[in-house]
């Protein structure tokens, strides 16, 4: 038998997709905060040791319209974009993109673990209706529908991360859409990095256990307070 049929099988990737709440609120501490935290989140999984694959990240910001800062690749092939904030908040348009791009083969290999959708946000969507706020039924609420309804999305982690008062809590509850996986509150900027600290420990823990595609694997919350955990 010849050498080639010894070629070495390419890691087996585990997505994780950052929706990123770039509105005009997010302007001064809490994007400066969110930028070092991504940077700090991609540090740490480069560094990631004993894991079963490797890691891969996009990164989609909406504030305004919607924009893929960072096209889905290897983590240790990203150099990420600086984040800026402006505009309205179309979180609904970011859920179509996010599913287009999970949905897509081309872009999400068949080999590829379950992905981890990640979403920040410190306000309402503005591209929902006003029912929708009144009533508090997103379930309802298309794009957030059709997420949950997609072929790959509906298995995907979610995990969701609301800053500030004016964060909407029932809409990330109806994103993540899982009992055993809570919203995480802050109340300003200095949580971002808490929240994201924990993001990473817990892709680091799926991609260490037997089963990666198991989305319920969470990292303990040890490093966030109890009333900033909403179940």
């Amino acid at each position: 038998m010849g050498l080639d049929k010894f070629v070495a099988r390419e890691p087996r990737p585990l997505p994780i997709f950052v929706l990123a709440d770039t509105s005009g609120s997010m302007r001064g501490e809490k994007i400066n905060e969110l930028n070092l935290a991504l940077r700090e989140m991609v540090n740490a999984l480069n560094s990631a040791d004993d894991i079963r694959g490797k890691f891969q990240l996009s990164v989609i910001a909406f504030g305004g319209n919607v924009r893929i800062i960072q096209p889905l690749a290897d983590i240790s092939e990203i150099t990420l974009s600086e984040l800026t904030a402006s505009g309205n908040t179309p979180m609904g348009q970011t859920f179509e993109v996010v599913k287009e791009m999970i949905e897509d083969k081309a872009v999400v290999s068949s080999r590829a673990y379950t992905p981890t959708i990640v979403l920040i946000s410190d306000g309402l969507p503005t591209d929902c209706t006003e029912e929708m706020y009144r009533r508090k039924n997103y379930f309802d609420w298309e794009p957030l529908r059709s997420l949950h309804s997609g072929e790959r999305t509906s298995r995907c982690q979610r995990l969701a991360l609301g800053i500030g008062e004016d964060a909407d809590v029932a809409m990330l509850k109806a994103f993540i859409d899982n009992p055993e996986i809570p919203v995480i509150k802050t109340r300003d900027a200095s949580g971002i990095t808490k929240f994201f600290r924990w993001v990473t420990m817990s892709t680091v823990a799926r991609m260490s256990s037997v089963n990666p595609n198991e989305t319920a694997v969470i990292a303990p919350l040890f490093d966030i307070d109890e009333e900033d955990i909403v179940i």
